[in-house]
């Protein structure tokens, strides 16, 4: 891990305005990442989530929660040193999305729900309407506000679900730097979607499949059930207790504060963006604007003159050819764009993975120093946004009477961030095994354990355990690392970098795609990837996820097989690292 006190900065006081106005003096000594005072309590690094403001505040109040470490996971989920901007994010409001009470019918006190909702954004809509096209009698919970995140996706994934309509912007090509002058086209279509098409197409299917809202917070589950323990309560923050047979939290990262989660697994870590909506002059002098920017990881935010960035030939950047001299203590940022129209431009420096979060005020200083070194003018800004994802951590266990869905389930790519498409893809079979359990008729904690079951079965744990491998490998990358990863990466056969990202390859697959990695990866990342495997705790998290021994649910089989496959990667492992030490400096 790369330690906080080594992370190459250039200035020594910063200066964070929070959401009150005032100003938190934030220091650090030579070097460090500016960090807040309940910050320097931790002792991983963090990260936390864009959810809505008043869900966060609620989240942070509960009192019957379990038990957690003070500024462990949960400070993480909640936004870390950074929730003030979060809470701000969250709070924005937007007047052309029309009310959630308004569009649907109101949910009457004192009535018994099949299922009970938590939380109005994308996943918490998408199951609602899932789980009333199946016939069930759904509460939405949760507070009547807009979408207000920027939400990028892959054309594809959403054509396939049919929502195309709700992508407001499309292009044909997404485009990368790793390093001056190495540009690669993933050659495949990425889209902005429209939150306001979106929101306004999820309410419409809860409308026409019947699901009633009901405007609260949720402040904490009732363990008291019926006396045949086929429904229990949950308490809102206005102390109203509403009945249901099963309670989904769809409310965002921070509502892990409901839940129970595995023991011995990685901590979570933050995905961190500073983003502007501008109006721009100089973009098209640097990108192509008919291409999606996806990832521009080289370093044009340190070490040039405004204007020079242009200029700049391969391996002539001031700082070490490619600009990596002094950066091996600093964590890696980059680029993301989208060209909205001519003069117009989403802009987004990001953090793809770290712990603790990488602040939001470094991200927008680098946002500031890029531009000016490439020459792109801001006139006229828009919109700000401070995007905020937790990633990786431990899964939920099952034994809890109380189940989840969305990011609050853990259904976000630890490597990646990217959630919304996994959670409207899954909402319709999560559903239906729903409600075929509910028919079952079983007490609330055993149709939970078995809603868990369904949710995060053996095989998902797997492909879920060798995505934090990768995200926990992302995180110890210095710059020159990253850019040869991903240089790597996006030369792999379409189907296993596509199905990396998507969530959707096998465990056995995920093998085949790390055999991929170690057979076109430089030495020096094979060597990385080895030395990960062995010696660090999420090598040794796959490795028991894989065997079973996490969980202790695999089948005798499955548990055998997948033994002698983990047995197969430490084989490797050790065989490598024993011929790769002389092949790199």
């Amino acid at each position: 891990m790369i330690p906080v006190s080594q992370t190459n900065l250039q200035s020594n006081v910063l200066f964070a305005s929070n959401v009150l106005g005032q100003h938190t003096l934030v220091q650090r000594e030579r070097g460090n990442i500016p960090v807040s005072s309940a910050s320097q309590f931790c002792s991983t690094r963090l990260r936390g989530s864009s959810k809505r403001f008043d869900i966060t505040r609620a989240v942070a109040t509960t009192t019957e929660a379990p038990a957690r470490e003070a500024f462990g996971d949960q400070f993480v989920r909640e936004g870390s040193y950074e929730s003030p901007l979060v809470e701000l994010q969250a709070s924005k409001s937007d007047e052309e999305q029309s009310s959630i009470a308004a569009t649907l019918l109101a949910f009457r006190p004192g009535t018994v729900a099949d299922v009970c909702v938590i939380g109005c954004g994308p996943a918490g809509l998408a199951l609602s309407s899932e789980l009333a096209k199946q016939g069930l009698s759904v509460c939405l919970i949760g507070n009547d506000v807009p979408f207000v995140n920027n939400y990028g996706v892959w054309v594809d994934e959403f054509r396939d679900l049919g929502l195309e309509q709700n992508l407001d912007r499309i292009w044909e090509d997404a485009l990368c730097y790793f390093g001056e002058g190495k540009e690669v086209r993933i050659g495949r279509q990425y889209g902005r979607v429209c939150r306001r098409r979106l929101r306004k197409h999820l309410l419409q299917r809860c409308q026409q499949n019947g699901v009633q809202f009901l405007a609260g917070l949720m402040h904490e589950m009732e363990t008291e059930q019926t006396s045949d323990m086929a429904t229990a309560g949950i308490r809102l923050a206005d102390g109203q207790v509403v009945r249901s047979r099963l309670t989904v939290v769809a409310a965002g990262a921070a509502a892990g504060k409901f839940l129970h989660y595995e023991k011995a697994a990685p901590a979570v870590a933050a995905q961190t963006a500073y983003g502007i909506e501008a109006e721009v002059e100089g973009y098209e002098d640097n990108y192509d604007a008919e291409s999606m920017l996806f990832m521009d990881f080289r370093r044009h935010h340190t070490g040039l003159w405004p204007d020079t960035a242009t200029r700049l030939k391969d391996h002539e950047h001031p700082a070490a050819g490619d600009g990596v001299w002094g950066s091996q203590q600093e964590v890696p940022s980059f680029l993301y764009g989208m060209p909205l129209q001519p003069g117009r431009v989403f802009l987004e420096e990001t953090c793809l993975v770290t712990k603790p979060a990488l602040p939001f005020a470094v991200l927008k200083r680098r946002l500031e120093r890029r531009l000016k070194a490439m020459g792109i003018k801001v006139k006229k800004i828009h919109e700000e946004e401070w995007s905020f994802i937790p990633v990786g951590g431990p899964l939920p266990v099952a034994q809890q009477p109380i189940t989840a869905f969305g990011a609050a389930a853990n259904l976000v790519h630890p490597a990646t961030g990217y959630s919304i498409a996994r959670s409207l893809r899954e909402a319709p079979a999560f559903a239906q095994e729903v409600a075929s359990l509910l028919r079952k008729q079983q007490a609330v904690g055993d149709t939970a354990e078995s809603v868990w079951d369904a949710l995060w079965p053996q095989e998902k744990r797997r492909q879920a355990a060798f995505h934090v491998f990768g995200m926990e490998l992302l995180a110890q990358l210095d710059i020159q690392a990253t850019n040869n990863f991903f240089s790597t990466f996006f030369r792999l056969p379409d189907r296993y970098w596509r199905g990396f990202l998507a969530s959707s390859l096998s465990s056995r697959q995920l093998i085949v795609f790390a055999m991929w990695m170690m057979v076109r990866a430089p030495p020096s990342i094979q060597f990385k990837l080895m030395q990960h495997m062995l010696l660090d705790p999420a090598g040794k998290y796959m490795l028991r996820t894989y065997a079973g021994l996490q969980t202790g649910k695999a089948q005798s089989g499955d548990n055998h097989a997948m033994a002698a496959m983990a047995a197969a990667i430490v084989l490797l492992a050790v065989a490598m690292s024993l011929e790769l030490p002389h092949l790199v400096s």
